[in-house]
């Protein structure tokens, strides 16, 4: 009885040894397609990443936006766009105006029905963004004669000064978009000096500016103040000759 029992515990053990070394190779098997299947996707996202078109560009530069402001008269909001560490919107002025000037306006966004949509696809410095805001429950400010359509910017779309940035040192210009923040045109710039701008009656925009004489470096005190006409829905431009020769009748007076 003996050898048989001998040999069944040696078929036991042997069968035991077998399943073993099947389950081993089994698990081998596994652990190797694995590795490979690993390797090969750190391959294809290598190569997505390097396919990609903004592969190889440097980060975008970290911006800081303020919250969304309403627009009077429309369903759209504005968001001043700021470049620089930590951000706080300032404003200024009636409750049918606001000017953002943190000082480090380089872009707007404008928020509607249809989404977020940017102002500027270059880069620039903004100086002042003014627009018709909401009435004020406080009664502050007095009603324009009548609604504003028109968004208007003070801003610097060239290095002037060629320095290598945009900031307050390059020479400004005045844009206008309507209420949407869409067309955007210009009204005055370089080389006349923008000064300041305001509603004139309907549909038109004061705009003050100093006129360097040509071929000639003088300081901007020496410089001829000029009034300007601008017609927003022509986009016209005209110089207002009859403030011109009042101004300069001023100076004849003090001259004697």
């Amino acid at each position: 009885m003996k050898l048989p029992l001998d040999r069944s515990l040696k078929l036991l053990w042997f069968a035991v040894g077998v399943l073993l070394l099947l389950f081993l190779a089994g698990a081998g098997v596994m652990i190797l397609s694995q590795v490979i299947g690993n390797a090969r996707a750190g391959r294809e996202a290598s190569r997505v990443a390097s396919d990609s078109p903004t592969a190889g560009e440097p980060p975008p530069i970290a911006v800081r936006y303020a919250l969304p402001r309403p627009i009077r008269g429309t369903e759209t909001r504005i968001v001043t766009v700021n470049h620089g560490p930590g951000y706080g919107a300032t404003s200024s002025g009636d409750s049918y105006s606001r000017r953002d000037r943190s000082g480090m306006e380089v872009n707007a966004m404008f928020v509607d029905a249809g989404g977020v949509r940017l102002l500027l696809d270059r880069p620039a410095y903004i100086r002042e963004v003014s627009y018709p805001a909401p009435d004020q429950s406080d009664g502050g400010g007095e009603a324009e004669e009548a609604p504003r359509e028109w968004i208007s910017y003070v801003l610097a779309l060239d290095d002037g000064n060629g320095d290598g940035r945009l900031d307050y040192r390059d020479a400004v210009a005045l844009y206008v978009t309507d209420l949407q923040g869409r067309s955007l045109r210009p009204v005055i710039r370089p080389p006349f000096r923008y000064q300041s701008h305001e509603a004139f009656g309907p549909g038109r925009i004061l705009v003050y500016a100093l006129e360097p004489p040509r071929g000639e470096a003088v300081p901007e005190e020496r410089m001829r103040q000029r009034a300007f006409l601008y017609d927003v829905r022509t986009s016209h431009l005209t110089a207002w000759a009859a403030m011109d020769s009042a101004a300069e009748q001023a100076g004849r007076i003090l001259a004697r």
